[in-house]
């Protein structure tokens, strides 16, 4: 992986974990542009680790509150909203990952996608009283469709906010509580790649230091890391910014509009095949 590569992978997870145009969709697309197959897995830890990072410095003041406070907070509404995602984790993530992780399906995700926050966008719009305080079952639906973005080219971020708004959650609430959902998500993915990793490293004999330290040259070394890494917290924090902004404003129609054309494009290039 070249620097200039390492630097566009960042700068698109970061845009692409809090933009509702799917992160997963957008890495694994470039990672087959780029023709990069080596070590995919200990780069998906550290791009996620750049974008937990931006989650934790954006809303330090909010989990610090829930961490202070946990009962009167909405930390159990987050555990509530995760446990969906622990268990389709648990039990499907493989098979999932197995069978939908080519260009084939990216482009159905990219289309479902559009079709989750069109439908989420419409039945917001119906709801004459809006709520601002997240309640059980906005945690339980938004967590639930979090399940949705297990599959590439659906976006985790796109379908929380959307399960938010059926419900009846006002936009920017939405939002925000989606961005926290991502924290303990990533957490999850990051921990269950490094248990992957430490497999990997026990079945080739070795230790887990030295199979990570392996995985980090494949990737062309430390450096090429360190750029991906930078560009996804920089591209993470403006996107975050941007994101709070453009729904409160106009909602998840244009992000739609986007997915969909992507999605159709990539179904187009496979049945034409050009």
């Amino acid at each position: 992986m070249s620097h200039f590569e390492a630097f566009i992978l960042g700068l698109v997870q970061g845009l692409a974990e809090f933009l509702p145009i799917s992160s997963s969709g957008h890495t694994t697309l470039l990672q087959m542009l780029f023709g990069i197959s080596e070590a995919p897995q200990i780069l998906n830890i550290m791009l996620h680790f750049g974008t937990l990072i931006v989650v934790l410095i954006v809303y330090r003041e909010r989990i610090w509150e829930m961490i202070r406070h946990p009962l009167a907070s909405d930390l159990k509404w987050l555990i509530l909203a995760t446990l969906p995602t622990v268990v389709a984790a648990l039990t499907v993530k493989d098979a999932i990952d197995a069978v939908l992780t080519t260009e084939k399906f990216l482009g159905i995700g990219f289309i479902v996608s559009s079709f989750i926050m069109l439908v989420g966008d419409g039945v917001s719009r119906l709801h004459q009283d809006k709520h601002r305080d997240v309640r059980w079952y906005d945690a339980l639906v938004m967590g639930c469709m979090q399940v949705l973005a297990i599959a590439p080219g659906v976006t985790r971020s796109g379908s929380t906010i959307s399960g938010g708004m059926f419900t009846g959650l006002n936009r920017r609430r939405a939002v925000d509580f989606a961005f926290l959902m991502s924290v303990p998500a990533v957490c999850g993915s990051v921990v269950l790649e490094l248990k992957d990793v430490h497999d990997a490293a026990e079945l080739a004999g070795v230790g887990f230091t030295q199979q990570l330290t392996a995985l980090v040259e494949q990737l062309g070394g430390v450096g090429p890391v360190l750029i991906a890494v930078s560009a996804a917290l920089l591209a993470g924090y403006l996107s975050i910014k941007l994101m709070l902004s453009i729904v409160k404003k106009y909602g998840l129609r244009w992000f739609a509009v986007y997915t969909f054309l992507i999605g159709g494009f990539l179904i187009a290039r496979q049945i034409l095949g050009f």
